[in-house]
């Protein structure tokens, strides 16, 4: 029976049992433990008595064949990359198209440092300062596999999708703030004036969909695609 190395260590690691104590419990010596976490292999004697001290099946601590979206090749990263400056490309031409080439019309520091202080602030809050560094650190998810155990990718997803709320909540929270900005001093603007100020408010929108769609939903996705793959495999 070919008993996956990686899958045997990520199960036991996940349980939170040490080598020696999976031994114990399996009624396989540590060396044997050792070996199958280091080589793979092992006998289907092996095989059952590990799944049933991990409480899995016995297809789930061995090799899968199934391709998954996230084991990303050199040259399928390379295609992606290529993609997402694509698509930074056309957004940046449609910019330039619907504002004549004024691209200052699209920049408001307010606005983006607001975002850039708010989905941060709350991440911070609600998962700690290593949840904000992880979350900064894995957006190399975009342009790489999805790795680690089942349970960090799970925590990543959670992080990523509170972020995702994060930046439409942040231009909302904006929004309110600007319009009563702009009633409060309506009576002192132009017309002109009080355009412009409904117009800055919707740069917040602006600023919240490019970070929450062009970064945070493919690395979701990919995350999504990797933890239900695993899922699929442990549960055959």
């Amino acid at each position: 029976m070919d008993i996956s190395a990686e899958k045997l260590k990520q199960l036991r690691l996940e349980r939170g049992l040490s080598q020696d104590l999976l031994a114990k419990q399996s009624g396989l010596s540590l060396r044997t433990i050792q070996r199958l976490e280091q080589a793979g292999g092992g006998s289907p004697e092996s095989l059952l008595a590990l799944s049933a001290s991990l409480n899995v099946s016995p297809q789930a601590l061995r090799h899968s064949s199934v391709p998954t979206i996230s084991h990303w090749s050199f040259a399928q990263r390379s295609v992606q990359l290529s993609a997402l400056l694509l698509l930074l490309a056309l957004h940046l031409a449609l910019v330039s198209l619907a504002s004549h080439g004024q691209f200052s019309i699209y920049l408001d520091l307010v606005s983006l440092l607001f975002l850039l202080l708010f989905v941060p602030g709350v991440t911070l809050i609600a998962a700690g300062p290593m949840g904000l560094i992880m979350s900064v650190i894995n957006l190399s998810l975009l342009w790489q596999r999805a790795t680690g155990s089942l349970a960090e990718r799970r925590f990543l997803q959670q992080l990523y999708q509170l972020q995702y709320l994060l930046c439409y909540s942040g231009a909302l929270v904006l929004s309110l703030l600007g319009l009563v900005s702009v009633f409060y001093h309506s009576p002192h603007l132009s017309t002109a004036s009080l355009q412009g100020a409904l117009g800055v408010l919707c740069l917040g929108w602006l600023y919240a969909a490019c970070a929450a769609e062009l970064l945070l939903r493919p690395v979701l996705f990919k995350l999504k695609v990797s933890i239900q793959a695993e899922q699929h495999t442990l549960a055959n």
